[in-house]
């Protein structure tokens, strides 16, 4: 079984794309204590879905060539990691973060993405162990490797074939910002993609309480939505 919650549209939508022509895809709403209402995405796979249960470790050193890397290194933006565009002080700046849990995981990532040519900072500490936020709290440190110059993310971004409508969507920002762009030009247009995100998000959830509670009326009692 291969399963998830979230309060992202984008996500679920992911999920149907990998999984609906293999069998049932289940979703529906939940109540996490301290997380808010959200989504359950769940499906049950055959055998020859078991390559699913190999360690990430092991998938990596399976990624032994440039292209398998690529695609292996996507799949864990889609998973884990997020792309940053901010002010700079000559213009703009561009930053793609990769964040587990596990550092001799991302120890060994960077070691791979030298082999490509590109050459990330860190890892660092980003939530040390038992910070609480809106999702829970980390029972592990949370490690971020950043790819922190711009032209860096930018070229491995143009290369990357993320599936996270998202992460695509910043992606195609990050490719039309040209050498020399203002903030002032690529601002209004960063700051929409962001609004869009968390409306949807907030959309989302609320369909997921809604839902939820003509499922259970018993929750009419629970306590208001998060956030």
């Amino acid at each position: 079984m291969v399963t998830s919650t979230t309060t992202h549209q984008a996500f679920v939508d992911l999920f149907h794309q990998m999984f609906d022509g293999h069998g049932p895809v289940y979703q529906y709403p939940m109540y996490e204590e301290g997380k808010g209402y959200r989504w359950k995405v769940a499906t049950r796979l055959d055998n020859s879905f078991r390559f699913l249960l190999t360690p990430r470790m092991k998938g990596l050193e399976w990624a032994s060539d440039s292209r398998l890397l690529i695609h292996w290194l996507a799949g864990f933006t889609d998973s884990d990691g997020s792309i940053q565009i901010s002010r700079a002080s000559n213009g703009v700046r561009t930053k793609l973060n990769l964040y587990n849990t596990d550092l001799e995981l991302l120890v060994r990532l960077k070691g791979e993405m030298g082999r490509l040519g590109f050459f990330p900072n860190g890892p660092y500490v980003t939530m040390p162990k038992g910070t609480s936020t809106p999702y829970g709290r980390y029972t592990k440190d949370l490690w971020n490797l950043p790819l922190q110059r711009t032209w860096e993310a930018q070229k491995l971004l143009r290369d990357l074939p993320v599936r996270h409508r998202e992460r695509k969507e910043l992606k195609e920002i990050v490719a039309s910002i040209s050498k020399g762009a203002k903030w002032a030009d690529i601002a209004p247009v960063v700051r929409e993609a962001r609004r869009k995100v968390e409306k949807e998000v907030e959309d989302f959830a609320k369909v997921a309480e809604n839902e939820y509670r003509a499922r259970h009326p018993e929750a009419s009692s629970s306590p208001k939505r998060e956030g």
